[in-house]
Order: C-alpha cells, then sequence, then structure tokens
C-alpha cells in the first residue's frame, strides 16, 4: 500500500510533505529535515496537545537527544512562519507539556482535496504495509464474477464521494445563519435589581434588591413567580452568590464594619454566619468548599485576592505572583477548582482585557492575552467611541466548560458583555464577539450552571451635577439641591469657581463649562484627548487648568484655557508627563499643586509646579510630599496659602487604606485627619479654612462628611460628622470614586449625583 502524502495550508503558508517544502507567500523558505519533520507532525495533530515526548519519539526515534533540540526546532519553525511565542498565530505552548498547533488548516492529498480529517490522514498515513502480501490474489478469491462485482462496488464508492463533496460543497456556500439569542426580562421592580446568581439547577435566581428601602438578598425563579427576601438583618447586604452545591449563598454585608456572610439558601433568620469580616465580591469554589474575594470595592486601588474556608481560619492570599506583576482588578475560580483567574490591565486606560490563571496553591501562570487581530477589533471600538477613556469594567465569568470567558467592556457609556472564546488547554483568546448592544450599562454578569445561558443586570442611570444652598462656615445644607446639568453631559468631576458663577465639569462625554445660575452649556475640551479630570478655575476665575491625556498613554500635559479669548495653552514646554494631574491652585494664580508618578518608586507624589504670567513654560517646581509606602493625591491647598490638605493611600493586608493629612505648606510632619477605618477622599478647604471636607465611605456608600481644624495649633478638632446622607441607588454619590470630583464655596455645595434603576434579564443561547 503506497504512503499517502499530504499537502497542508494555513494562513498565507503550504506545507508539501511530498516534495518537503514548506513557502509562505510564494517564497520557498530552506528548511532542516528535523525541523520539518516537527512541523509535519504538528500538522498530522491540529488541536490537540502533543506532548514533548511524542514529538522526540516521532522525529529521534532510536536516537538519543535533549529536549533542547525539541526546543530549538520549535523556535526554528516559528521563526520561519513569523510566528510570536507570546502571542502565537499558529504554535501555542502548553508550559511543561508540549504543543498545539492552533491556526485552521486545510489538507489536500495528491492534489485534490481529502474527504478525510487530518487525523484521520495521519493515521492512513502511519498505517504499516507488510514487506511480502500473502494473502491470495484477488483473481484467486473472487474469479470473473467477483472482479466484476468489485468494480461495480468501486464505481457507486466514486459516485458516493463525489456526491458527498457536492453536497458539502453547496452547504458551505450556504452563508451560516446568525445565532438566535432570546433576550427575556425576569424581575420588573422599581429600584435596582443586581448582582444575579444562578442555583444549581438553573430554575432560580438569587440577587440584591432595594424594593425594601436598603439592600437585601431575594430569591425568585426564572419561569416568574414573587420573589422571596433571603436576608432581614440590619446593613445594606448584597453581592449574592449561590454555592454550587446549592446549600448556601454567600453575600457581602454592611452589618458593623461589613464582612462576607453566608446564609442558607432558602433563608431563616438568625441562621446567617460571618465567615471573614472584610472583603468584597465572595464566590465559591467549584465543590462548594471555599470563598474566594478580593479586599478593595473602588478601581482606584489595586485589591488583593483572599480565599477562605468556612471553619474559621484565617483567610489565605492568593495571587501573590500575579499581583506584582499586573494591575488586577478582579478574580473568578477556573472551573477546574485548581486554579484562580484575574483581569489584568497595563494600566487604566488599557482598552483590551486580558487576564492571568494562577495555581491557587502557587506555580507559573497563565496569560490570556489578545492576539494582534483580536485586539485591533477592540482598539478599533475604543478610538471609535473615543480616545483615553479610563477603565471602568472589572467583571467577568468563565463559561463552565473552561472554553469561553464572558466580560463587560464599555466605550463611552455603553457597557456590553463579551464572549471571548479560549482555548481550554493553553487558555489563549480564539475569537471574540460582543452579545449585547444596549446603549445602557449591561453588567453583573452570571453565567448559568450549564453554559447556556447569562444573567445580567441592564441599568439606568443618570449621572449630573447638583447643587444645593450649603453654609460652609457652619457645615450645614440649609435647601433641597436641584440638577444644573442635563443627562446628556453624564458630569461625574466638579470644580466651582470662587465667585459661584461657573462650573468646570469633566465626564464620559467630554469636559464643559456651566454657567451659573442659567444653565448654559459650553463644551470646552476639543481635540483627540480625555479630560478624566475637572477643568480647575484659578482664583480669579479668568483661567481652567486641566490634565490632558493623551490618547493610549498614562502621559499627560498642564493645559490653561481662558475663559476670555476661548484659547488654551500647554503649560510646562509641551512636556509630556507620566500620571500627573492637576488638583488646585495656589492663592496666587501663579502656581498649581498636582501628583505625579515617581520614575523609580512608581509612587504618586505631591509637587508644586511654578507657571509664568504667560503660561510660556515652567520656571520652577518644588516636591512637597513623597513616601515609598504611600501614594499621595488630591492636594487642596487654603485659602491663605498656609495649609495642605491630601490624601495617602496605601494597601494594607486586608484592605487599601485612605486617610487624609495635612501640612503647612512651607514644609513639615504630617498631621492625621481622619483615623483610616473608612476610605475617605477628596479632602477640600472651606472658605475660611476652619473645616475640612471630604467624601467617605460608610454602609454602601459615599457621603459628604466634615472635620473641624485649628488653623493656628494645625491639627484637627473634634470627631468628623456627616453633611449629607444618600443611601439608595435613587440618588447616590457614584462608588466609582477615582472618576468623582465635588467642590463647595461659602454658599454651594456642587455634588455628582447617580440616579440609578435596573432589573435583571437573561440571554439564551450565549454558548453557540
Amino acid at each position: 500500500m503506497e504512503h499517502r502524502s499530504w499537502i497542508f495550508r494555513f494562513a498565507d503558508v503550504e506545507v508539501d510533505e511530498r516534495n518537503f517544502s514548506v513557502t509562505k507567500a510564494g517564497e520557498a523558505l530552506p528548511v532542516e529535515p528535523k525541523v520539518f519533520k516537527v512541523l509535519q507532525f504538528l500538522l498530522h495533530n491540529p488541536s490537540r496537545v502533543v506532548t514533548k515526548d511524542e514529538l522526540l519519539d516521532a522525529v529521534w526515534s532510536g536516537t538519543s537527544v535533549s529536549e533542547s533540540s525539541l526546543t530549538r526546532s520549535v523556535a526554528t519553525v516559528r521563526r520561519l512562519l513569523g510566528d510570536d511565542i507570546h502571542e502565537p498565530r499558529y504554535i501555542g505552548t502548553v508550559p511543561t507539556v508540549g504543543y498545539r498547533f492552533i491556526c485552521d488548516v486545510t489538507v489536500i492529498e495528491d492534489g485534490f482535496p481529502s474527504a478525510s480529517t487530518v487525523d484521520e490522514s495521519r493515521e492512513s498515513a502511519a498505517e504499516p504495509t507488510s514487506a511480502v502480501d500473502q494473502s491470495p490474489p484477488p483473481e484467486e478469491r473472487h474469479g470473473p464474477q467477483g472482479k466484476r462485482v468489485l468494480v461495480v462496488l468501486a464505481a457507486l464508492i466514486l459516485l458516493s464521494v463525489a456526491g458527498w463533496f457536492a453536497y458539502w460543497k453547496w452547504r458551505a456556500s450556504i452563508p451560516t445563519p446568525p445565532v438566535q439569542r432570546a433576550l427575556t426580562r425576569v424581575t420588573f421592580d422599581d429600584g435596582l435589581q443586581t448582582g444575579a446568581t444562578w442555583s444549581p439547577d438553573g430554575r432560580f435566581i438569587a440577587y440584591s434588591s432595594d424594593r425594601g428601602g436598603k439592600y437585601d438578598i431575594w430569591v425568585q425563579q426564572i419561569s416568574g413567580g414573587d420573589p422571596i427576601q433571603i436576608t432581614k438583618g440590619p446593613g445594606e447586604n448584597w453581592m449574592p452568590d449561590w454555592s454550587p452545591d446549592g446549600k448556601y449563598i454567600a453575600y457581602r454585608s454592611e452589618e458593623g464594619e461589613g464582612g462576607i456572610y453566608i446564609t442558607p439558601a432558602l433563608g431563616g433568620a438568625g441562621l446567617q454566619r460571618k465567615i471573614v469580616s472584610f472583603g468584597y465580591y465572595p464566590h465559591w469554589s467549584p465543590d462548594s468548599s471555599r470563598i474566594l474575594f478580593q479586599t478593595s470595592l473602588f478601581l482606584s486601588y489595586i485589591p488583593r485576592i483572599y480565599v477562605a474556608a468556612l471553619d474559621g481560619s484565617p483567610p489565605r492570599e492568593v495571587l501573590i505572583e500575579t499581583a506584582k506583576h499586573h494591575n488586577t482588578a478582579f478574580a473568578v475560580w477556573h472551573p477546574d477548582g485548581k486554579r484562580i483567574t484575574a483581569w489584568i490591565a497595563a494600566d487604566a486606560f488599557d482598552p483590551t482585557p486580558n487576564f492571568s490563571t494562577e495555581p491557587i496553591d502557587g506555580g507559573p501562570a497563565i496569560e490570556s492575552r489578545f492576539p494582534r487581530e483580536l485586539q485591533k477589533q477592540i482598539e478599533d471600538l475604543a478610538t471609535a467611541a473615543g480616545t483615553g477613556e479610563p477603565r471602568v469594567d472589572f467583571r467577568f465569568a468563565w463559561a463552565p466548560s473552561g472554553k469561553a470567558i464572558y466580560f463587560e467592556r464599555t466605550f463611552r457609556g455603553a457597557r456590553n458583555i463579551w464572549r471571548m472564546i479560549v482555548d481550554p488547554v493553553t487558555l489563549q483568546p480564539i475569537k471574540v464577539e460582543r452579545l449585547t448592544t444596549s446603549p445602557g450599562p449591561d453588567t453583573e454578569l452570571c453565567v448559568s450552571p450549564d453554559g447556556s445561558k447569562l444573567a445580567f443586570t441592564s441599568e439606568h442611570q443618570q449621572l449630573r451635577a447638583w447643587a444645593f444652598r450649603f453654609e460652609a462656615s457652619h457645615g450645614r445644607v440649609t435647601g433641597p439641591g436641584e440638577p444644573v446639568t442635563s443627562a446628556e453631559i453624564q458630569a461625574g468631576s466638579l470644580n466651582l469657581s470662587r465667585d459661584g458663577t461657573k462650573l468646570g465639569v469633566g465626564g464620559q462625554n467630554g469636559s464643559w463649562e456651566i454657567s451659573l445660575p442659567n444653565g448654559h452649556e459650553e463644551p470646552l475640551v476639543a481635540g483627540d484627548s480625555y479630560l478624566r479630570d475637572p477643568p480647575i478655575w484659578s482664583p480669579d476665575g479668568r483661567l481652567a487648568a486641566y490634565s490632558r491625556w493623551r490618547p493610549s498613554s498614562d502621559r499627560s500635559q498642564i493645559v490653561a484655557w481662558s475663559s476670555e479669548n476661548r484659547n488654551e495653552e500647554v503649560i510646562g514646554a509641551g512636556s509630556l508627563i507620566a500620571n500627573r494631574v492637576l488638583y488646585d491652585w495656589l492663592p496666587d494664580g501663579k502656581s498649581v499643586l498636582v501628583s505625579q508618578e515617581n520614575d523609580q518608586t512608581h509612587r504618586e507624589e505631591i509637587w508644586q509646579l511654578s507657571i509664568d504670567p504667560s503660561l510660556s513654560g515652567e520656571s520652577s517646581a518644588r516636591r512637597i510630599a513623597a513616601n515609598r509606602n504611600y501614594d499621595f493625591w488630591q492636594p487642596h491647598i487654603s485659602r491663605d496659602g498656609r495649609w495642605i490638605v491630601f490624601e495617602g493611600v496605601r494597601n494594607l493586608l486586608h484592605r487599601p487604606d485612605s486617610t487624609l493629612y495635612a501640612m503647612a505648606a512651607a514644609g513639615g510632619p504630617w498631621i492625621q485627619i481622619t483615623d483610616g477605618k473608612q476610605w475617605d477622599d477628596k479632602p477640600r478647604w472651606s472658605p475660611d479654612g476652619k473645616t475640612i471636607y471630604f467624601l467617605s465611605y460608610h454602609r454602601g456608600f459615599f457621603n459628604v462628611w466634615g472635620v473641624h481644624f485649628d488653623p493656628v495649633k494645625g491639627r484637627p478638632e473634634g470627631e468628623p460628622f456627616q453633611i449629607t446622607s444618600f443611601e439608595t441607588p435613587a440618588l447616590m454619590i457614584p462608588r466609582q470614586i477615582s472618576l468623582v470630583d465635588f467642590s463647595l464655596t461659602e454658599g454651594h455645595l456642587m455634588l455628582p449625583l447617580a440616579q440609578t434603576s435596573g432589573n435583571i434579564w437573561t440571554l439564551d443561547n450565549v454558548d453557540r
């Protein structure tokens, strides 16, 4: 039996077994025999992991060689094909195991498309033939009549094969119809229903809802019916996750100082149990024995990831190696229960979702990074949506099969759910597609146990600037507020001029100047940059300065815009500085306070930049505060120029710490203003310099708080006190605090307030 030869074609490459040749884009490539055999064996075994031992036996049979010979041959194949080991198109590496050919291959036999699969061709090509055929010839076995029968049978087989090819050619010419996915609304309440999680049998979902006046956990049948309230204790109860064995629901509670709790899935007063006294977003392991959670709710600081058992033993930190090398935002269990996957990003503006999967007991991580062609799909969308948009997404989930990752991604306010198909062995992306297309946020996604459906919350949110009458010297809001910006602006960051007539706004839809009290809205910043922070008005109100962030970069310029001639000029001779953010003007109007990254420590420091009156360049720069263990943000100076208040952030073992400090503008020790037990942010001075106002996170919501300060003795006086009480999604300060700023004068308090509602929907056939 003659050994059959094959021609393999993939991308612009052709490998001809008969002629022992490799051509790429029509050009013949020089190839050594052993290198050709390595490529040949991989092509005969596509889409499966070929172990190193298999390759050594096939290519170097009967010869004793080291594994390095195989490694060099594979590297040579990659070099010939123009493949990248970090972003492979053809040959994927399975660490410590072997290799896998990952590109689609067309197989041709003797110049004709083969009717068999590549695996079948491999088996046929390897079929042994004896040196001597000892069976009798066909004539002796069958005689003349038998020969005629064989001829007829052969003709019928040829006709069948020809018909088979014609049929499949016709089938291939018919466009594949798009997958039909039914979208079904599950909840119909007012307010916000969010954080859906499936029961193991897929018949129920649990979720958090504010229908009772605060967040609690509720359970409801997918097919309809009245929901049942599961939690009834004090505090907000949210972020539910149903255990795979169906016994418990884990959740975050804000009761007391907060923590992770579990309760029986059918509820029961007094049966809830605290598992750990800190953490957010609990996730059960596939065997229901452990809970994964993270230390931070906010994207403004990298969370630590922990695993807790149910026996009360101390939780254990995981993903330590991944956290050393990446910015992690969220983590979930891999379906095998032995590994954990984290969303990683190069920086806050990285448009491409990438993931790192690390064994829970330590070991090398596998990074699932987008191939170039897939990455371009995401980057093109980001460019079309507007460059430099900060990342606000972090939720994702594995398909139970381990063959796909579902994730959320926002482009200019439209947050949708996407699916990334991955190779279950190498975890490398193969394809990406968008599953939802609504204009509002589709978020808090969860995959059904059988992998066929998604549950998610479709939100409706308005983010507007609200104005309140305010006695800054006494810390009192004296009247109801009202919105002063239109819903289209999505006003997240605010800065009010000292005379109260101009409001600078930075948000998802650009940067604006709002004239008060008539509410006239005028675009402020044009060009290809994104202004993530509000324009900061100079003491006399003539200039608005801001950090202009360049596309696909973490570098920025300080720019001043004139309200008189409506032109902008770059401060600092056009220099681009990594992570430089402007926060305040000094009283003389000739200097500004900024935070900027130290190139050696990679920590944010506070600097004072002096500028000349013509804004043509920097004349001097002075570092005010720096520390290797802290990032310093939000520096603001008192009206008399004597005191600076700022935020110091560090990552403690069980939580990120954001504490407010003050120091003399001329230099000196830090003076601690808040106790660090809560996340305290955005410090602002009262006009008289005797009160520091700030945003503080308590019981699941941010509100405005204040603390008195003695400018003579240089220390806080008394305990902090609460100013506002926004504690419902119907009207709240957004939790993504890094994208929020507020402002005040003696008579006005300006706050960004979100009005959020949403219901839970399901989408089927997501695995198709």
